[in-house]
This record gives structure tokens, sequence and C-alpha cells, in this order.
């Protein structure tokens, strides 16, 4: 009897396990809307702005290489004189691997694994997870919207 109660919880947890997304999912699809949006990938700054709404990305493709390319995206927030910090997000762009990772949040430039997270202070277990699927987030915000690009300048 408790033999078969064992079985039965092991299938019904691997049932849950196959339904759950590949765990690469997040990035993968951030490396899409990335190429999506900007689907010249060339050093510069640009402004990606929704149209008819005053919500705007600025985006400095800082580095691009054969394999990986770092992106620097900084969302301003409210109106001049509030206190609300922009978004800013780092992001490390892998063309083999066909994913895209935030690695700095907020000019936090060391957000820890999961499996060292817990002995940093300040981080929650999947800090790094959570930045990334907020920055999954704002890039879906722009692409469920009419947005226009342009070019601004050499990025420094």
């Amino acid at each position: 009897m408790q033999y078969e109660t064992l079985c039965r919880e092991a299938m019904m947890q691997r049932n849950i396990r196959d339904m759950q997304p590949h765990p690469m999912w997040l990035f993968e699809e951030n490396y899409m809307m990335l190429r999506k949006l900007f689907p010249d990938f060339t050093p510069g700054a640009w402004l990606l702005s929704a149209v008819d709404e005053c919500n705007a990305i600025n985006v400095s493709i800082q580095r691009c290489g054969p394999y990986t390319s770092s992106v620097l995206l900084y969302v301003p927030i409210g109106e001049d004189g509030q206190l609300l910090r922009p978004l800013t997000f780092e992001v490390r762009v892998y063309d083999d691997a066909r994913v895209a990772e935030a690695h700095a949040y907020q000019n936090c430039r060391n957000i820890p694994p999961t499996y060292a997270a817990s002995a940093v202070k300040g981080f929650v277990r999947d800090e790094r997870r959570q930045t990334n699927r907020f920055l999954h987030e704002v890039l879906r915000f722009f692409l469920d919207r009419k947005y226009a690009i342009s070019y601004l300048a050499d990025a420094v």
C-alpha cells in the first residue's frame, strides 16, 4: 500500500515537471524580443518609443562581437522632478546560444546566482531570475504596442 502511494506521488511530480516550461525559456524569449525590436545590432545609441504614449527606452548597444553583444537599457520613469530612479538593465546577448541575460540591474553589477544568493545579504534566492523576468515584461510592453526606433548617436 505504501509503495503504491509513493509511486503515485512520483508520477504526479513527474507530470508537473513535464508541464513546466524549459528552464531557459525566459532567456530565449528575451533574446527573440530584443532581436525583434532591434533587427540590426550595430553599436550606437537608440531610442525606442511607444507611439501615442510617453514611454521610451534609451538603448545603447555597447559592444558587438561575433558571439556576444552588450546592451544597456535605460527606462526613465515618471516626470522631471519626481524622486523615481530610472530603470537600468545591462544585458548580455549571446548570439551563438540565442539567449539574452540581464546581468546587472539598477547599478547592481553582481546579482548572485541561485546557489549563492542565500549567502549574500539583501538578495532573494531567485534574484537573477526575477530581474530577467522584469526585463521580459519591459520588452513585452514595447512589443505589444506600436513603437518607433530612432538612432541617437554613437555609444559612449
